[in-house]
């Protein structure tokens, strides 16, 4: 009996031990399970759910090489943080969100510092002024986040993107983040924020309307509606981005500035002329101008230098004389920094001999934003008269491929 009892007590422990080891594997398999089933939820949830986990552009990017749609490489989780950064900070729709992803993928491939030495471009959204190159603007360092190549990361393009979409960008903000189709955010957001005409083959207009509906879907664009207390007021915007709109933006409280006597005599000018003949004789004498007459954009801003007593000689001067002037003999411009640009000055752009429609000039009429500073001109983006616009609504067609000038006037009698 005794024996029995022995051998009992003997194989209940071997039971116990075995039931602790086998419960102890299980309890290691569903540890393993929840970690990596945790993770898998938590990477999903990020662009499934309306949540806001993504409010900071302080973003670490890791992962695998590969295609920006595949799950786990580096361009998928790049694209993710900016789609992720501009619904939650910025307050995209998610449609409006997806465009922008789209138009990345065209602009960098979701590279932050790739860059394009013959335009002096660099980062996921190819600004201009990379190495000291400022044919296509010196956007890179604004705000001061970017100073050199060891800040090429998405988490300071991210903070520089913030930057610009409330300092002079604040159309493409209000447009692109209340877009409700991403094909259309994807064609708003190449026209209004990287400056590429839609008429451009540089828009890859099937690449980008493709990968703004792949980004949708992906990202789940559909349960993020547009955030309108982060996007602030749209009734600028509400008519979308036609001509008869230009000028328009979330910076006209300082619009149109007090820039000296050539600022004010441009005001004085406007909606005087028609765009026709170049010079005085088209609207009869540079003293008492006939407001029916005709001038073209440097007739016009001849005259406003006239008037307001520069020595600019008998009649106008054209874009090409401009420029060739500004960077030379200085008889009547001086070129400048643009970001030292204030109201009374002068932009010129051209393109190749820079005659006709390949060169266009305009009066600065507002604090420097960039491509969104406020402008007096006769032309543009309005033949009718003269008025007022902003650069790039006004310039767009030359601004790829165009010298840009920045210059003050000199020598004033």
């Amino acid at each position: 009996m005794g024996t029995i009892n022995f051998l009992r007590k003997r194989l209940k422990r071997k039971l116990w031990g075995l039931a602790l080891a086998v419960g102890g594997f299980f309890i290691i398999i569903i540890i393993i399970i929840v970690f990596f089933a945790g993770g898998a939820i938590s990477e999903e949830s990020n662009g499934g759910d309306c949540s806001n986990d993504s409010t900071s552009s302080s973003v670490s990017i890791k992962g695998s090489n590969g295609a920006w749609t595949q799950k786990g490489t580096k361009a998928y989780n790049t694209a993710k943080a900016i789609f992720n950064f501009l619904v939650h900070k910025e307050g995209f729709s998610g449609a409006g969100a997806a465009g922008v992803v789209a138009v990345v993928n065209r602009e960098s491939g979701f590279n932050p510092s790739i860059s394009n030495p013959a335009g002096g471009v660099v980062g996921l959204f190819q600004w201009g002024g990379w190495n000291g190159d400022t044919r296509n603007s010196d956007r890179i360092h604004s705000g001061g986040i970017i100073h050199s190549s060891k800040d090429l990361t998405v988490s300071k393009e991210l903070k520089l993107l913030d930057y610009e979409l409330h300092h002079g960008y604040e159309r493409a903000r209000s447009t692109v983040g209340r877009a409700t189709d991403p094909k259309k955010a994807a064609e708003q957001w190449s026209l209004l924020y990287e400056g590429v005409s839609l008429s451009d083959g540089q828009t890859k207009i099937d690449q980008i309307h493709g990968d703004a509906e792949r980004a949708y879907r992906l990202f789940g664009g559909s349960k993020f509606k547009a955030k309108g207390s982060l996007l602030g007021s749209g009734s600028k915007t509400a008519k979308g981005s036609s001509s008869e709109d230009s000028g328009d933006d979330e910076c006209d409280d300082d619009a149109i500035g007090n820039g000296g006597p050539i600022l004010s005599q441009a005001k004085h000018l406007i909606g005087y002329f028609t765009y026709g003949a170049h010079g005085v004789s088209g609207y009869g004498g540079w003293k008492h101008p006939n407001k029916n007459g005709q001038t073209d954009c440097s007739g016009f801003v001849w005259l406003c230098m006239k008037r307001a007593g520069y020595d600019v000689g008998n009649d106008a001067f054209s874009t090409p004389d401009m420029e060739r002037d500004a960077r030379g003999p200085h008889k009547y411009f001086k070129q400048i920094s643009p970001k030292n640009a204030k109201p009374g000055d002068v932009i010129i752009m051209n393109v190749g001999a820079g005659y006709g429609a390949s060169g266009h000039t305009a009066v600065i009429a507002g604090k420097y934003h960039g491509y969104q500073t406020k402008i007096i001109e006769m032309g543009g983006d309005n033949d009718g008269h003269v008025h007022t616009s902003n650069i790039h609504d006004s310039f767009l067609s030359l601004i790829p491929n165009a010298r840009i000038t920045w210059a003050r006037p000199v020598k004033r009698k």
